[in-house]
């Protein structure tokens, strides 16, 4: 479990060995066919890792498009124009790079490989069924690291101090009411 680094600069929350760890079966049943492709990758490894790449890319746009970032920006001090998008930059993830690679290793299976391969026309299929369970644990993981916001450097010292930490609590609580139900007719 690794960052793939370009220099300084990170490439990737994962490597084809983390989407390989969590679904073997993709590659071992060698049910994804890339060799009648025009820009074939060397081998399955570089094209699961160019897949992670674009994963991280998305994974780093919906931090950015957030509004729990923006609040965490402003939390910490970090100036930004309301009208840009607030900068992200993954070389200040100084904790929790674990939960990063695996965010990274399910989004690349549920947005890349595994609809590859899944049969939309059967929506009980096994494919189909693992989107959806990868989704939501991408999901799970994106919204905790966003409401617990205790692995960012925002001020690029190298390392996350108390005053850079901030947790969102979601308000779980039971209710009898009943909500207003509006019907158009």
């Amino acid at each position: 479990m690794a960052f793939i680094l370009s220099g300084a600069t990170v490439i990737s929350y994962a490597e084809a060995l983390d989407v390989r760890d969590k679904d073997q079966r993709i590659t071992e049943a060698n049910e994804i066919d890339f060799t009648n492709v025009p820009d074939t990758p060397g081998s399955l490894d570089n094209y699961i890792e160019d897949l992670t790449t674009k994963a991280t890319g998305r994974i780093n746009a919906k931090i950015k498009a957030s509004s729990r970032w923006k609040e965490y920006l402003a939390y910490t001090g970090t100036s930004f124009d309301i009208n840009t998008v607030p900068a992200f930059v993954p070389e200040r993830i100084v904790a929790r790079k674990a939960d990063f690679t695996d965010m990274c290793a399910y989004a690349t299976l549920y947005m890349y490989l595994l609809p590859k391969v899944a049969d939309f026309g059967n929506p009980e299929s096994n494919e189909v069924q693992k989107i959806q369970y990868y989704e939501s644990k991408f999901n799970d993981i994106f919204n905790e690291l966003l409401a617990m916001a205790d692995w960012y450097d925002a001020d690029g010292d190298g390392t996350v101090e108390d005053s850079e930490k901030a947790w969102n609590y979601a308000t779980l609580r039971r209710t009898r009411r009943r909500a207003t139900v509006v019907k158009v007719r």
